[in-house]
């Protein structure tokens, strides 16, 4: 029995072969190929969440055996050009009212919603005060509207190329913590914790208490297995604090989108069993 469920990053419709997803097409497609692979979950990929018929969905997804973990909202950003930092209050609202619908589409597929990317950049730090408000409130509005429907916000640890603050997951830990909401919670990436953290074990264990979500994805966006990423030390820290959520693969589709799947797969399901063996807690000691 796996220590861990694992889950994939797919979209709903074709996009950029440079975005971090990796299966891409309708959804009788996305879940043949996850399920044919071993996969447990999807994680999807979207901008407009109202666009698409949710109740067909969850039924494909039920009857294959698969659970919908998360709506990622990262694309409408680069899409819709919404964004929680904007100087625009027109802008901010009307980021908050989608992120709504995100929420909305999620309660009826029973998933969670990822807030990362659409923060953007605090484009003035000496005004950071401002900004940081702007986002503290527009997460705890989300989680005031989230309130009582079983959807959970998971903020995100962005790279600082992307986003100029909550680079690292001891910052993103302790946002949450202050904001002190049970139903919002920490989101590990390991693309921009590679990148960001200097203790991948301490940084770990510091976010464990709200530590609910995580993305692996090696170095260039690749497949677990495919870059320079330690996976073993990311496993052993999350099997340490008794890691109970989703790892989802979140990679370009190289070399195809079908074996970045399987490639990330067996890559990690054999990384579990070395450190399942490496803690002497495997069945065959």
């Amino acid at each position: 029995m796996s220590k861990f469920h694992y889950g994939v990053a797919c979209s709903l419709n074709d996009v950029s072969t440079t975005a971090p997803i990796i299966l891409r097409g309708p959804i009788e497609q996305l879940c043949k190929e996850a399920k044919e692979i071993g996969y447990d979950g999807l994680e999807i990929q979207l901008a407009n969440p109202r666009q698409y018929d949710w109740n067909h969905i969850k039924t494909v997804c039920n009857d294959s055996g698969l659970e919908l973990i998360a709506f990622a909202t990262g694309r409408e950003l680069g899409e819709n050009g919404l964004c929680l930092l904007s100087d625009d209050a027109s802008v901010r609202r009307a980021s908050i009212d989608r992120l709504k619908e995100h929420i909305d589409c999620a309660q009826s597929v029973g998933c969670n919603v990822i807030v990362g990317s659409m923060r953007k950049n605090i484009p003035d730090w000496s005004q950071r005060e401002k900004y940081w408000n702007y986002h503290r409130d527009a997460i705890l509005e989300l989680s005031d509207y989230a309130k009582g429907s079983g959807v959970r916000i998971w903020v995100e640890n962005i790279l600082s190329y992307i986003s100029n603050f909550l680079n690292t997951m001891r910052q993103v830990q302790d946002f949450v913590s202050d904001l002190g909401r049970d139903n919002v919670g920490a989101h590990l990436d390991t693309y921009s914790m590679n990148m960001e953290d200097n203790d991948i074990l301490g940084s770990i264990r510091y976010c464990a208490k709200n530590l609910e979500y995580v993305h692996f994805s090696d170095t260039a966006r690749l497949y677990p297995g495919g870059g320079n990423v330690d996976f073993k030390t990311f496993l052993h820290g999350l099997w340490e604090v008794d890691y109970k959520g989703y790892i989802t693969t979140e990679c370009v589709p190289v070399p195809t989108a079908y074996e970045c799947a399987k490639r990330g797969f067996e890559y990690m399901k054999a990384m579990e069993k070395i450190v399942e063996i490496e803690r002497g807690t495997s069945r065959f000691q």
